[in-house]
């Protein structure tokens, strides 16, 4: 039997047949058609008019709805998500000494990270006990200093601490109002306070305030 097998009036070809070789052979494939098959009917002239009309509807609403649906995404004003600002964390803190006579004559601050550096630091006060025990695995001790003052009425303390893209340590550095009556003697104010430890970088801001006559 030939490459391709005869079954009653339908030729099945072999699942091997080769495209490209039945082109270059010029092979013609003709499906007979019975005498018995009814030849579809024609469109009768009114049909033909009614179906160019429906057609001519047809484009009429798709061209309008695609109009419009351009018009508003156009004319829509693009929204604009708002951008929160991150918020500064307030971060807690502990004093542990405060007074008006130290060794130190400068404004100065002070990180300090370990218990030598807070002997050290302990020695620079007139306190006359020993350095408080802190736990420098979770907390750090800062000192601020407000250097020499002239007279007695200044002070100065560590007001706010909050945590942002650094650390911001808020300090007021207060003095007397000059119609107050001051002790004519030099004074070194100080304060210490123990904070959580972080990995941000340190900064400071100075808040200068008078204090009224008490």
């Amino acid at each position: 039997m030939s490459k391709s097998e005869a079954i009653g009036n339908k030729t099945e070809v072999p699942w091997e047949f080769d495209p490209y070789r039945l082109h270059r052979e010029h092979h013609v494939i003709v499906i007979p058609t019975s005498r018995n098959t009814l030849a579809p009917r024609g469109y009768t002239g009114g049909m033909r008019d009614t179906l160019i009309i429906i057609g001519l509807a047809l484009v009429t609403v798709v061209i309008g709805a695609f109009l419009y649906f351009r018009g508003n995404t156009s004319n829509a004003s693009p929204s604009i998500a708002p951008t929160s600002q991150p918020s500064a964390v307030a971060v807690p803190f502990t004093p542990l000494a405060r007074g008006n006579t130290s060794t130190v004559t400068k404004r100065v601050n002070y990180l300090i990270t370990s218990a030598d550096g807070l002997d050290k630091l302990w020695k620079m006060l007139d306190a006359t006990s020993t350095p408080p025990t802190v736990d420098f695995n979770k907390n750090a001790v800062i000192a601020v200093f407000a250097g020499q003052q002239p007279t007695t009425g200044y002070a100065i303390e560590v007001s706010k601490i909050a945590d942002l893209s650094s650390r911001l340590v808020s300090i007021t550095l207060a003095k007397p109002d000059g119609a107050c009556i001051t002790g004519q003697s030099l004074t070194t104010p100080y304060e210490i306070v123990t904070v959580p430890t972080t990995s941000l970088p340190l900064a400071h801001e100075d808040i200068s305030t008078t204090v009224s006559c008490p």
